[in-house]
């Protein structure tokens, strides 16, 4: 067990992907990033999740400060989607319903 967590701190993470066993290097690049919010839009070839942090208001309402943007293949949102939904179904299990807040919910991002 305290090798596996060395590696980690290396850069190093393994997992499992379809009954496979996999390792990842996280690359010089790497980073993380906290959001608090999320909104999803689709284009014609991909989906974009864009990732908030904070809100300031504004004159006519709030503005929100974005830290990045997620670009996803079909096929990796699709995958996102299947494992968010098994992680949080697990965690709700054991903790109890997540609740959303119904303003975050109706947010009209101007994108």
């Amino acid at each position: 067990m305290s090798n596996e967590i060395g590696e980690k701190e290396r850069g190093r993470v393994e997992g499992r992907v379809e009954g496979e066993r996999i390792s990842v290097f996280r690359s010089s690049l790497f980073s993380k990033t906290y959001a608090t919010n999320v909104t999803v839009t689709l284009t014609d070839i991909d989906f974009r999740l864009e990732l908030f942090n904070e809100k300031f208001k504004i004159e006519d309402g709030w503005a929100y400060h974005s830290d990045g943007l997620v670009i996803l293949t079909r096929e990796a949102a699709k995958k996102l989607l299947i494992a968010l939904d098994e992680k949080i179904k697990s965690y709700e299990k054991e903790n109890g319903e997540i609740k959303i807040n119904k303003e975050r919910m109706e947010v009209q991002y101007l994108i």
